[in-house]
């Protein structure tokens, strides 16, 4: 087996990781965030077309209708699965996250919630933090740790043993 191989190989199952911990990730997101939305009496749907209009605006996933669903639930797992990506490359770097997979969801899930909810949908078309309110933030930190962060630190860490990340560290 020749060097090339074996990185092609490593490169393999390194994407293989992020799709199955960033897919597992937005699955789960996906259900709990569809399911509120339907216990709060709106159309599942409803949640994605928001995750749309962050990109589109309003205007535009009011006049695109129902299909922009798709666009939003398609956008959702893109950044489950870029945020999964990161924690890979993170992990890769610094063993002490695979060691410590619950603090690592925990820190995780914390720093994915910030993100999101005070970097990237602000600067969004939708423009302001979406989460507000002490119950309402603490209630959404803790969903984000749950449903991002422990499947991203978990999945992760059981797919990259010690041995698989010093080959990727140093290729």
């Amino acid at each position: 087996m020749t060097d090339s191989n074996v990185k092609d190989g490593t490169h393999s199952r390194a994407l293989a990781t992020i799709l199955i911990a960033g897919g597992t990730a937005g699955a789960i997101d996906f259900i709990y965030a569809s399911t509120m939305m339907m216990m709060a009496g709106q159309p599942a749907m409803r949640a994605w077309m928001g995750v749309a209009a962050a990109l589109f605006g309003k205007e535009a996933v009011i006049q695109v209708g129902t299909p922009m669903a798709g666009v939003g639930a398609a956008l959702h797992f893109l950044i489950t699965i870029s945020a999964a990506a990161i924690f890979y490359l993170a992990a890769v770097r610094q063993p002490l996250l695979l060691k410590h997979r619950l603090v690592s969801a925990i820190v995780f899930g914390t720093l994915f919630f910030l993100a999101m909810n005070y970097v990237i949908v602000p600067l969004s078309l939708i423009g302001r933090p979406i989460y507000v309110g002490a119950v309402r933030i603490a209630r959404e930190l803790i969903t984000h740790i749950i449903v991002i962060g422990v499947p991203i630190s978990l999945i992760t860490a059981s797919r990259l043993s010690v041995k698989d990340h010093s080959d990727l560290v140093a290729g």
